[in-house]
């Protein structure tokens, strides 16, 4: 069952990003929204999300759910070294879901909004970025094998000298790499929201507004991914030399290279869908690229051996309870989500 569950981590990874990273997006657009068509924004937005914000969440506990089954010491090895940043991007995502359900439903329309938008804006450029420097942590030189505090073995690890707090779990993700990695996070984030937010608006000033954001959202995230390149040379992790040794990264980036003037052509004619497909598929090559230098590995360790799928996994029973449970729950919960999206999203057009 364990090439039935990997597939699913990796489409509920590249689901959340194109589903929720959208939704994460909108709320990072709003901070760049001036008073001209301030409301017309806000209520694309609005009407963007409401339906379907709460359902796009189901991937990340699908993640965590195949973690904590699956490879239950990458869970706790990453659940513990990184608590810091998981606790508050989970605070974040926890802050935008009340902030965004007050701010659509409240009935009275007054002075309340500003802190609702407050929380909503800065939480959805919040999660994200903790969101990107988590698995910036998860490459070399991040994770310490062994006690943190201690330096003693933990089973299957090997020990190290006693080491702090700050070295053990801050150290990991407070470097330029994670940190550059956030900053990546949240210029895609921001680049698809703006995407596909030009499909929900009507011919006009608005649309060519959010045409204009997502070009320049793209030449950010460009901009952002350059930046990664660099904060990986600086941490030594060396990430072009191993994009440019393995044939899937290098043909990935390429391709998703490939595709940036079609998009760009397609933002400067405002042809949503066209422009959907080319960035769907963009960041899908991006995470593909990922996956393929990471691959086998799930966490780097520091000082020990690394936690692959291969000796990461739980035993055999509990992988096929988990892959049946992942075969069963995709064939009810798919076509629910496919008409939970016809109905509203037909119901707002």
């Amino acid at each position: 069952m364990l090439w039935v569950i990997i597939p699913f981590l990796g489409a509920c990874l590249l689901l959340y990003c194109l589903l929720a990273g959208a939704d994460f997006g909108a709320g990072i657009l709003e901070l760049f929204t001036g008073r001209e068509g301030r409301r017309e924004q806000r209520h694309i937005i609005d009407r963007a999300l409401g339906p379907v914000w709460e359902a796009n969440h189901i991937w990340l506990i699908l993640i965590v759910v195949i973690l904590f089954m699956g490879f239950p010491s990458v869970y706790a090895r990453v659940s513990i070294q990184l608590h810091l940043p998981l606790t508050a991007m989970l605070m974040g995502v926890i802050a935008r879901g009340c902030a965004f359900t007050f701010r659509h439903y409240d009935a009275v329309q007054g002075r309340s909004q500003r802190p609702y938008t407050f929380f909503f804006v800065w939480s959805s450029l919040w999660t994200p970025f903790c969101l990107g420097v988590v698995t910036g942590a998860l490459v070399p030189g991040g994770l310490q094998s062994g006690d943190m505090l201690s330096g003693a073995p933990l089973p299957g690890g090997i020990g190290q000298g006693p080491i702090g707090y700050f070295e053990g779990y801050v150290h990991p993700w407070l470097r330029p790499f994670p940190l550059a990695l956030g900053l990546f996070t949240v210029c895609l984030f921001a680049f698809l929201a703006a995407v596909y937010l030009i499909g929900e608006c009507p011919e006009g000033p608005l649309r060519r507004r959010f045409a204009r954001r997502a070009a320049a959202a793209s030449a950010a995230a460009v901009l952002a991914g350059a930046i990664v390149f660099a904060a990986a040379e600086r941490d030594g992790v060396g990430l072009a030399k191993r994009f440019a040794s393995n044939p899937w990264a290098a043909g990935g980036m390429l391709a998703a290279t490939a595709l940036m003037p079609a998009l760009w052509v397609c933002l400067a004619r405002e042809r949503a869908w066209p422009a959907r497909v080319l960035a769907g598929t963009l960041v899908a090559l991006i995470l593909t690229a990922w996956f393929a230098v990471q691959f086998p590995v799930l966490v780097k360790m520091k000082g020990g051996p690394d936690l692959t799928i291969f000796n990461a996994h739980a035993p055999a029973a509990a992988l096929d309870q988990l892959g049946w449970a992942l075969l069963a729950g995709a064939a009810m919960i798919l076509p629910a989500l496919a008409w939970l999206l016809r109905v509203f999203k037909n119901e707002a057009g």
